[in-house]
C-alpha cells in the first residue's frame, strides 16, 4: 500500500481521536443526528445524491468556502480520481477522471464542463468560478454522453448557481493574505419590489504579488490579478412558466510565469526564474450569456430550452519556457473562442416510467495565432515562425434515457445519443522576422474538412435493497472528438485527422445511508475499455513521410480499472468525518509505435495523469454557543500518487506524489451580521515539480510547482 494513503488513513485516524475527544463536554443537544441529504441532478432532474444510480462527487457551499475552492483545479485530490495537471488562473485547464481525458486543452476534452447546463469546449477559459452564488460542484464519473453530448466519455463537472428568488438579502466580504493577496467578494440578490421578477448580482476581486521571483529582474512574478462577476435575471411569468437570464464576466490580467522555472540550473530553487525579458504579458476577457426557459404542461411534464453563448479572448498570451537569461524558447499568441449551443429538452413520468429526451446543437468557432521564437544551442542565432489556426465544430445531438420501474424495489434505466460532428477550418505556418513580419511560407492548408456519427448508448439496472441501500451496474460508451491539429508546424500534420476517441464503460456500485442516517457510504467498481486512444506523438508517419512535430493522433488501445469510495460518517453530533478515496490502475495493451524502432513501443506502460491513488480525508467540527454564535473548523488531507505525463512513461516528465494539509475556519456572530473566516492551503508548505516541460535541443528543462502555504483571512458583512 502507498505511504501516502496510509498518511491519508492515519492522518484521518488521529485527527478524528484528537477532535472528537476534544468536543466531548460540549453540550450537543440542539445539533442534528444525521446527515443532511444532499440534492443533485446528475441525470438532468432533481434527486437525492444517495438514488441516483452514478458514481459522483458533490463540493456545496460550506465545503467551497472552508476549503478556499477559488478554481477548477482545486477539486484534484480533494474528489478522487479527478486530476486537473495545470493549476494556475490563466494556463488552460484540461481535466482527467479514472483515468480518461487530459488530452490537448485546445481539443475537444473528454470531461465534459458544464456551467448552469451549458457546455463549455475545449480547456481555456475554464479555470476560475470563483463566485459567491456557487452553490454546488457536481464531478460525475464515467461516460456520460447520453444526457450530456459527446466529449463527456471520462465524465463530466458540472457548475450549478443559485436561482435569485426570495426576501432582498446581500453581503460583502474583504480578505488579506500570504503573498500580498487581496480579496474582495460579495452577492446582492432578492426580489425585486411587487413583480414577478427577482435578480442576483455576485462579483469576486482576487490579486496577489506572486509565487515566483525573477532573479535577473528582482522582482515577484508568477502574479494574479482576476475580477469575476455573474448577475441573473429571474421572471415567473406564470406559476407554470419561469425564465432566468445569466450574464457573467471575466477580466484576467495574471502573468504567464507560470512554467519556466528551470530545474537544470544549480542556482535555481523551486519557483525562481532568470528570464531577462519582460515575459509574461496576459490579458484574457471571457464571460458568457444564457437564457432557461422552463413551462411545466403538467406536474409530470416538463419542457425546457437552454441558450448558451460562451466567448473568451487572450490577447495577448506571451510566455517564456526556458526561464534562461538567454531565452531558448518563447510565444506570444492570441486566441479565442465563440460558442453558441441550444438545447431543447422534455421531462416526463407516467406510472412506472420517468424519461428525459431532447436536441442539442454545440457551434464552436477557435482562433488561433501564436509567434514562436526558438534559440537551439547548436545555433548561431534564433529562429521565429508564425502559426496560424481557425477550426469550426457543430455538433448535433439527438438524445433520450428512460427509467422503467420493473417492480418497486427495480429499476431498468436504457438510453442512446445520436450524433454527427463536423470540422472545417484551416491551419498555416509561416517563417518571420524577430518582429513577425513574414519571410517565407512554410505550408498552407486551407479547406480542411472531417466529420464523424456515431451513437452513445447506456442501460443499467438498479436495485433497492431496503430504502436506504442502492445497488446498480450500469454499460455506457463514451466518444470525443478528434478533428485537426492546431499550431501544426508541417503541412502533413495540419492536415492530418483523428478520429474519435472511444471509451466503453463497465461499472456496478452501491449507495447506502446506514446507522440511522449518520453514515453514507457509497462504492464503485469500473472497468474503461478505450478504443483509437488519442495521444499526441513525435515522428509519426504519415502516408509514408515522417513528421518531426508533434501530432495528435489515435495510438491505439488502453484500459484502466478500479474502484471509488465516499464516505461520510457523523462521528457525533458536532463532528464529521469524510473520505473520498479511488485506487486506479491503467494500461495500454496496443500501440501505434511512431518510428518503427522496438524500444519506442508503449504497449505495458500506465496511462498519461492516471495516478495509483488519489483522494481525500477530512474532519469538520461545528460549535454553537449559547448565545447563537457558531464555530465551523475544517482540517483535511489530498493525495495524489506518482503518475506520468506521456504515454512513454518517461521518468524526466514523471509527477511525483502530492501531499497536502488544509484547513478553513469560519466563525460568525450571534446576530449573523457578520463572520470572519480562515484559509489555509498547503499548511505544510510542500513543493512539487507538477509539470515538467523538456526540450533538449533548445537546452530547455523546466517546471511548473504547485503554489506554496497560502492564507487568507477575510471578514464578511450581511446586510
Amino acid at each position: 500500500m502507498s505511504r501516502h494513503l496510509v498518511t491519508l488513513l492515519v492522518g484521518s485516524s488521529a485527527m478524528t481521536f484528537i477532535q472528537a475527544h476534544a468536543q466531548a463536554q460540549a453540550p450537543t443537544e440542539e445539533s442534528p443526528l444525521s446527515l443532511p441529504e444532499i440534492v443533485v441532478t446528475a441525470e438532468r432532474t432533481e434527486t437525492l445524491s444517495r438514488r441516483s444510480p452514478v458514481s459522483l462527487g458533490v463540493l456545496r457551499t460550506q465545503d467551497l468556502q472552508l476549503k478556499g475552492i477559488t478554481q477548477l483545479s482545486d477539486l484534484a485530490g480533494l474528489i478522487a480520481g479527478v486530476t486537473v495537471p495545470s493549476g494556475f488562473s490563466n494556463t488552460p485547464q484540461a481535466v482527467g477522471i479514472r483515468g480518461v481525458g487530459v488530452s490537448q486543452p485546445a481539443s475537444s476534452q473528454a470531461v465534459g464542463l458544464y456551467v448552469d447546463d451549458v457546455p463549455l469546449v475545449r480547456g481555456y477559459a475554464t479555470a476560475l468560478w470563483d463566485l459567491p452564488d456557487l452553490v454546488r460542484v457536481e464531478v460525475l464519473r464515467g461516460p456520460q454522453g447520453t444526457l450530456y453530448g459527446q466529449n463527456s466519455s471520462g465524465g463530466a463537472v458540472k457548475y450549478i448557481s443559485a436561482t435569485p428568488g426570495g426576501p432582498f438579502s446581500a453581503w460583502v466580504s474583504a480578505g488579506v493574505g500570504s503573498q500580498g493577496a487581496r480579496e474582495f467578494r460579495g452577492l446582492i440578490q432578492g426580489a425585486l419590489g411587487e413583480s414577478p421578477l427577482s435578480a442576483s448580482f455576485a462579483f469576486s476581486r482576487r490579486t496577489h504579488e506572486g509565487y515566483g521571483y525573477n532573479a535577473t529582474r528582482r522582482e515577484r512574478i508568477n502574479k494574479l490579478d482576476v475580477t469575476q462577476f455573474r448577475t441573473r435575471l429571474r421572471w415567473e411569468v406564470s406559476p407554470a412558466t419561469e425564465a432566468i437570464l445569466s450574464l457573467d464576466g471575466l477580466l484576467d490580467r495574471s502573468d504567464t510565469n507560470s512554467v519556466n522555472y528551470p530545474r537544470h540550473i544549480p542556482e535555481a530553487a523551486p519557483r525562481v526564474s532568470f528570464t531577462a525579458g519582460p515575459d509574461g504579458e496576459f490579458r484574457r476577457l471571457a464571460g458568457g450569456l444564457a437564457l432557461h426557459l422552463t413551462h411545466s404542461l403538467t406536474p409530470d411534464w416538463v419542457l425546457r430550452s437552454i441558450t448558451g453563448y460562451r466567448h473568451y479572448r487572450d490577447d495577448p498570451a506571451v510566455a517564456d519556457f526556458g526561464g534562461l537569461p538567454v531565452q531558448r524558447y518563447g510565444v506570444r499568441q492570441t486566441n479565442g473562442q465563440n460558442t453558441f449551443s441550444q438545447e431543447l429538452q422534455a421531462q416526463g413520468r407516467a406510472d412506472r416510467l420517468s424519461w428525459t429526451t431532447g436536441v442539442m446543437l454545440v457551434t464552436d468557432v477557435f482562433d488561433f495565432d501564436r509567434l514562436t521564437r526558438s534559440y537551439p544551442l547548436a545555433a548561431p542565432a534564433p529562429s521565429y515562425a508564425q502559426a496560424l489556426t481557425r477550426l469550426k465544430t457543430v455538433d448535433v445531438g439527438l438524445y433520450g434515457q428512460a427509467r422503467l420501474a420493473l417492480s418497486g424495489s427495480t429499476g431498468l434505466t436504457a438510453g442512446l445519443r445520436l450524433y454527427h460532428a463536423r470540422q472545417t477550418g484551416s491551419n498555416a505556418n509561416w517563417t518571420t522576422d524577430a518582429n513577425g513580419q513574414r519571410l517565407a511560407t512554410v505550408y498552407r492548408a486551407d479547406g480542411l474538412s472531417t466529420s464523424s456519427s456515431g451513437w452513445l448508448p447506456r442501460l443499467g439496472v438498479d436495485h433497492a435493497l431496503t430504502p436506504d441501500q442502492l445497488l446498480y451496474a450500469s454499460v455506457a460508451r463514451g466518444e470525443k472528438f478528434g478533428g485537426f491539429n492546431r499550431a501544426a508546424a508541417s503541412e502533413p500534420s495540419a492536415r492530418f485527422a483523428t478520429r474519435p476517441e472511444q471509451v466503453t464503460a463497465y461499472e456496478v456500485g452501491s449507495k447506502g445511508r446506514h446507522a440511522d442516517g449518520r453514515i453514507t457510504l457509497n462504492i464503485a467498481l469500473f472497468y474503461n475499455d478505450y478504443r483509437d486512444y488519442l495521444a499526441s506523438l513525435s515522428n509519426l508517419v504519415i502516408n509514408g513521410v515522417l513528421v518531426p512535430d508533434a501530432v495528435l493522433a489515435n495510438a491505439g488501445r488502453a484500459k484502466t480499472y478500479g474502484a471509488d469510495l465516499d464516505l461520510t460518517a457523523k462521528l457525533t453530533r458536532r463532528l464529521d468525518w469524510t473520505l473520498s478515496l479511488e485506487w486506479l490502475r491503467s494500461r495500454f495493451d496496443d500501440f501505434a509505435n511512431p518510428s518503427g524502432a522496438p524500444a519506442t513501443s508503449n504497449v505495458g506502460h500506465e496511462l498519461p495523469h492516471a495516478p495509483r491513488w488519489s483522494g481525500s480525508t477530512g474532519l469538520r467540527h461545528h460549535w454553537a454557543g449559547g448565545d447563537g454564535a457558531t464555530l465551523v473548523t475544517d482540517v483535511g488531507v489530498r493525495v495524489t500518487t506518482h503518475r506520468f505525463t506521456d504515454p512513454a512513461n518517461s521518468r524526466a516528465l514523471a509527477i511525483p506524489s502530492e501531499t497536502y494539509v488544509d484547513a478553513g475556519a469560519v466563525y460568525t456572530a450571534a446576530s449573523g451580521a457578520w463572520s470572519v473566516s480562515l484559509n489555509v492551503r498547503n499548511l505544510m508548505d510542500r513543493t512539487y515539480a507538477l509539470l515538467p516541460y523538456v526540450i533538449p535541443p533548445l537546452g530547455v528543462d523546466t517546471a511548473y510547482y504547485n503554489a506554496p502555504r497560502t492564507w487568507v483571512v477575510s471578514a464578511r458583512w450581511q446586510f
